[in-house]
């Protein structure tokens, strides 16, 4: 018969077993805190880099009504609502028809589904020439433009010509095909 093991004598003083396991378990923790913060600010990072912001201006000497992407990002242009004094419209041909102007020889480049890449310009409405363009910026006031367009990360905004803002919001809004403007 084997003799029984004496019963441990407990030690006065620390138990150094338990509090190199707690300190583990909270390096572990300040290590995955860590760890979270570090993917949030690449995140951010990587956000800035992708970046875009939609500007609208006029070329007065070419008579053009141009957006440029002055980001450092693509542009996605997800969805383009035109409207005429708050009246939804779908085409460029209806604007000019609205505004009670006629421009038979005016040209224009589709905005919606664009992708703008940094630094590039776009002419999104040219008039037949100089008069056109005076008459249709006479009547900008009554036009209003919205634009949402996302980065590729999807991140996205509404733009308009007429305010220099650009508002962040979680995603382009589903237009209804009346609102849709094709071009």
């Amino acid at each position: 018969m084997e003799a029984a093991a004496p019963p441990r004598e407990s030690r006065p003083g620390r138990d150094w077993d338990r509090i190199t396991a707690i300190a583990a378990v909270l390096i572990g923790l300040a290590a995955v805190l860590v760890s979270v913060y570090t993917v949030l600010l690449q995140r951010e990072q990587v956000r800035a880099e992708v970046w875009p912001r939609l500007d609208f201006y006029y070329a007065g000497v070419d008579g053009e009504f141009r957006v440029s992407n002055k980001g450092i990002g693509p542009a996605i242009i997800e969805t383009v609502e035109v409207s005429i004094d708050g009246v939804p419209v779908r085409d460029w041909a209806e604007v000019t028809a609205r505004l009670g102007l006629s421009d038979p020889g005016q040209l224009y480049s589709s905005l919606w589904g664009a992708v703008l890449s940094p630094g590039e310009h776009l002419a999104y409405l040219i008039p037949s020439g100089q008069e056109a363009f005076a008459q249709i910026r006479a009547e900008t006031q009554r036009i209003s433009m919205t634009v949402c367009y996302c980065s590729a990360l999807r991140d996205c905004w509404l733009a308009a010509p007429e305010d220099d803002g650009q508002v962040e919001v979680d995603a382009c809004p589903v237009l209804p095909p009346e609102r849709r403007f094709q071009n």
